[in-house]
């Protein structure tokens, strides 16, 4: 998948709503598998070498997958996109 091309995928709440169980492989899986790329992106354009980039890939999807049995999505307030860059944008920064 290009780099570009995670940028198209539209967010699916079904995928967010099973992320909620921790023991759902499958879905920590593709999930994984669509937005790894768009972390590792932040993480490189921030400065970070390759390994670093895939240290915050590691610790941001951990942080998430904390974080996701009380995340409401509200695509009015802010998009998944958006805050998962927030949480990668933190990661680095501390």
């Amino acid at each position: 998948m290009s780099e570009d091309l995670v940028d198209l995928i539209p967010t699916r709440q079904s995928l967010l709503g099973r992320l909620k169980r921790w023991d759902d492989q499958e879905s920590w899986r593709e999930f994984f598998n669509i937005y790894w790329k768009l972390i590792y992106r932040a993480a490189v354009r921030c400065g970070l070498s390759d390994t670093e980039a895939q240290d915050v890939v590691q610790e941001t999807v951990i942080d998430v997958a904390r974080k996701m049995e009380h995340f409401t999505y509200d695509p009015a307030v802010d998009s998944f996109k958006g805050w998962l860059l927030y949480l990668t944008r933190k990661r680095i920064a501390g």
